[in-house]
C-alpha cells in the first residue's frame, strides 16, 4: 500500500510566524515604550522651564512693585500728613463717584 499523504511541516512554519509575531510585538513595545518615556520627559522638562519662567517673572513683578510703590507710599502719607482736609474731601469725591458708577450699573 502506497502512502498517498502529503507531507509538510505546517507546524513548523505556524511556530516560526508565532516566533516573528512575538519579536516584532517586542521591539514595537520597546519602540512604544521609549516613546512614551521621550514625551514624559519633553512635558517634564517644559512644565519645568515654564515653572521658572513664570517664577522669574512673578520675582521681578515683586520687586518692581516694591521699589515703586514704597516711596509713592512715603509721598502719599507725607502728603496726607500735612494737607489732611485735601485727603478727606478727594477720598470723599472719588467715593462719590465710585458710589456714583456702581448705582448707575445696578439701575440696569
Amino acid at each position: 500500500m502506497t502512502d498517498a499523504t502529503i507531507k509538510t511541516d505546517l507546524a513548523g512554519e505556524a511556530s516560526a510566524a508565532s516566533a516573528r509575531a512575538k519579536s516584532s510585538a517586542k521591539k514595537t513595545a520597546a519602540k512604544a515604550t521609549a516613546a512614551v518615556k521621550k514625551a514624559a520627559a519633553n512635558v517634564a522638562e517644559t512644565a519645568t522651564e515654564k515653572t521658572q519662567v513664570a517664577r522669574d517673572y512673578v520675582h521681578d513683578k515683586t520687586d518692581a512693585a516694591i521699589a515703586w510703590s514704597k516711596p509713592k507710599a512715603e509721598a502719599a502719607h507725607k502728603a496726607a500728613e500735612d494737607h489732611p482736609l485735601a485727603l478727606a474731601l478727594g477720598t470723599f469725591v472719588a467715593g462719590a463717584v465710585f458710589g456714583f458708577l456702581l448705582a448707575r450699573n445696578f439701575d440696569r
